[in-house]
C-alpha cells in the first residue's frame, strides 16, 4: 500500500493510526513520538549527563541513536553508552558498529549480580517497575552513578510499559513503583523514551537506518512469551491495537494523581 501522506511506497501499517506510512514519514512519526516523550517529562535538561543502556537489541540501538540525534552538539550534556556483558556476541557485535559509527564514549561491565554490595543495592526509590529486568537495571543504576552519570536511559517500549500498567492493577499494587517515589528525586534518574513506541517500530527503525545491525538478534520486548498476562495482551493487541495506549496512558495519569497526593 501507499503511504497514506505521500503515496511512496509504505514500509509499515500502523493499525492503531489507520496508517500506511513510507521509511521518510516513518522516521518522522517516529523520532516526533520519541521527542513528545521526552519533552513532556523534562528529561533533557542542561548539564545533564546520560548513560543510554545498549544491550545491543533492535531497542538500545534506536535508543542510542535517537539520544545522539536530539543531543547533537550540545557541549553542556554529555552522552555514553554502558553494556552488560553478556552471552550474546551478535548482540555485542551490533552495540560495538552503533558505537563506534556515533563516536559515542562506551563502557561494558560484567554481568555479575555479586560484584554489587548488598549495602548498596537500590532501595525503594529505585525500585523498577519491570520485574524481569530488575537486577539488570540496578546494577545499570549503580554503574551508572559510578561514571558520574546522573539519568539512565532505557529501550522499554510500549508493551512492556501497558503490561506493567495491567500486572500492577492485577496485583494490586501501586504506581509509585514506576521507578521513583512521587516528589523524591533518585540519585539516578531513568527515563524511557520509547514508552509510547511499539516494539515493532523499535525494530523497524533499527533496520531502515542503522545499517550494519545483526539481524539475528532477538527483538526487545518478549522476554516471558509463555507467560499468561503476556499471552492475553498479545491477543488483545492483535483485534485492538490501539490499547497499549490506553493503558499507558491510564498508568501516567495515575501516576501524576498519586503526585498530587490525591490517593
Amino acid at each position: 500500500m501507499g503511504c497514506s501522506k505521500c503515496g511512496r511506497p509504505g514500509v509499515i501499517f500502523q493499525g492503531y493510526s489507520g496508517l500506511h506510512l513510507c521509511m521518510q514519514h516513518f522516521k518522522e512519526d517516529f523520532l516526533h513520538k520519541a521527542k513528545k516523550t521526552v519533552r513532556q517529562h523534562h528529561w533533557l535538561v542542561p548539564e545533564a549527563q546520560i548513560a543510554v543502556a545498549l544491550s545491543g537489541g533492535p531497542a538500545s540501538c534506536a535508543l542510542l541513536d535517537f539520544m545522539r540525534t536530539i543531543v547533537g552538539e550540545r557541549k553542556d550534556i554529555r552522552l555514553v553508552a554502558v553494556t552488560m556483558k553478556n552471552n550474546r556476541p551478535y548482540a555485542l557485535e551490533n552495540a560495538k558498529k552503533i558505537v563506534e559509527a556515533s563516536g559515542i564514549p562506551w563502557y561494558i561491565f560484567p554481568k555479575n549480580s555479586e560484584t554489587i554490595p548488598q549495602g548498596e543495592r537500590p532501595g525503594p526509590t529505585l525500585r523498577s517497575p519491570f520485574p524481569a529486568h530488575a537486577s539488570i537495571e540496578s546494577q545499570l543504576i549503580l554503574m551508572a552513578g559510578a561514571l558520574k552519570i546522573d539519568t539512565l536511559a532505557l529501550g522499554y517500549t510500549l508493551e512492556t510499559h501497558a503490561e506493567w500498567v495491567i500486572r500492577n492493577a492485577i496485583l494490586g499494587d501501586s504506581v509509585r513503583k514506576s521507578g521513583c517515589t512521587p516528589n523524591v528525586r533518585p540519585p539516578v534518574q531513568v527515563i524511557r523514551p520509547f514508552m509510547h513506541i511499539p516494539v515493532k517500530e523499535t525494530g523497524l527503525y533499527t533496520q531502515l537506518f542503522l545499517n550494519g545491525q545483526d539481524e539475528r538478534v532477538e527483538t526487545e520486548g518478549k522476554d516471558h512469551p509463555g507467560d499468561p498476562v503476556s499471552l492475553l495482551l498479545a491477543q488483545l493487541y492483535s483485534r485492538h491495537p490501539a490499547i497499549p495506549y490506553a493503558l499507558v496512558n491510564i498508568g501516567e495519569q495515575v501516576k501524576k494523581f498519586r503526585g498530587r497526593g490525591l490517593s
